[in-house]
């Protein structure tokens, strides 16, 4: 635990979460000149994005929630002069199935070789694999043009469709369940489910849900790096937010771990908060409060 805020002191902002996200905020408002305290419940910084070390007597650290990196803006790394590396994956996933009594499967990656013959196994011929290869191509277009908007003031719908500037795309990923483009575009039932994992994992979504809370997921996916690739970071997420936690510090901003919000008060112009700590309990006046949380920890707040 570090120790408690200066007292009587008001800060220009205060950040009530130690994840990525609250980190990448704080260094940026320090190095802006304001004055910055981060609160963070946990002994520790990072949130969901920290390594460990899971083996005896092996200094290698991993990740241990978040594992890859995909939606993080290279100009955020430049910026904050981060010491932080990534690793390119050879092998995007591989599905086990059965086809006709016989065990097979279909393996993403690896060069294009070995894609468009693991499709030919599978499937009996090449046109899946080319069906993978055009939507791909679509979905690479979207990520080209919609990446650079995630350092930029958010878009309007209006503006983003021009940004995109393709009918097809627009319609197959913003206006229509993800399930009817990818029906469209594949046939085989395997591959079909590859396609859509980036769709469903952890929404708990049907393909053709019409709140398209899938399409989203799905986007989240493909646009990463303005490519959709998903790479392995070096030292494990932990490496990438030591860095933000020294790059806020260095810049000025003070770190609290140990130190848990229980309370926001507000009247539009400025701000309290409560925070609790081993030692006692404190009271921290704001300008701005940024919650770094689930929404439903901010209404709890």
């Amino acid at each position: 635990m570090t120790p408690p805020p200066r007292a009587a002191r008001s800060y220009a902002a205060v950040i009530v979460g130690g994840g990525h996200n609250g980190l990448v905020a704080a260094a940026y408002l320090a190095r802006a000149g304001r004055s910055v305290l981060v609160l963070e419940r946990l002994a520790h910084t990072g949130g969901a994005a920290v390594s460990t070390r899971p083996f005896a007597g092996v200094d290698a650290r991993l990740s241990r929630y978040s594992y890859l990196v995909s939606l993080l803006p290279g100009k955020i790394v430049r910026d904050l002069g981060l010491d932080f590396r990534v690793r390119g994956r050879t092998v995007s996933s591989y599905t086990p199935v059965e086809r006709r009594g016989r065990p097979t499967g279909l393996l993403v990656g690896g060069g294009e070789r070995r894609t468009r013959e693991s499709f030919a196994r599978l499937t009996g011929s090449d046109r899946e694999f080319a069906a993978w290869q055009r939507f791909y191509a679509m979905t690479g277009h979207v990520a080209r043009r919609i990446f650079p908007t995630l350092t930029e003031p958010l878009p309007t719908r209006e503006e983003l469709r021009r940004r995109v500037d393709d009918a097809v795309a627009w319609r197959a990923l913003f206006e229509e369940p993800i399930g009817a483009a990818i029906e469209q575009h594949f046939a085989d039932d395997t591959v079909r489910g590859v396609a859509l994992t980036d769709a469903l994992i952890g929404t708990f979504a049907d393909a053709h849900d019409p709140s398209l809370s899938q399409n989203r997921c799905f986007l989240y996916h493909v646009i990463g790096g303005g490519t959709g690739a998903w790479d392995v970071p070096v030292g494990g997420m932990g490496a990438l937010t030591d860095a933000l936690a020294g790059a806020a510090r260095a810049a000025g901003a003070e770190l609290a771990t140990g130190h848990e919000a229980v309370r926001i008060d507000a009247d539009g112009r400025t701000a309290e908060v409560t925070h609790r700590s081993a030692d006692g309990e404190y009271v921290t006046a704001a300008r701005h409060v940024l919650v770094n949380a689930a929404p439903r920890e901010l209404a709890a707040l």
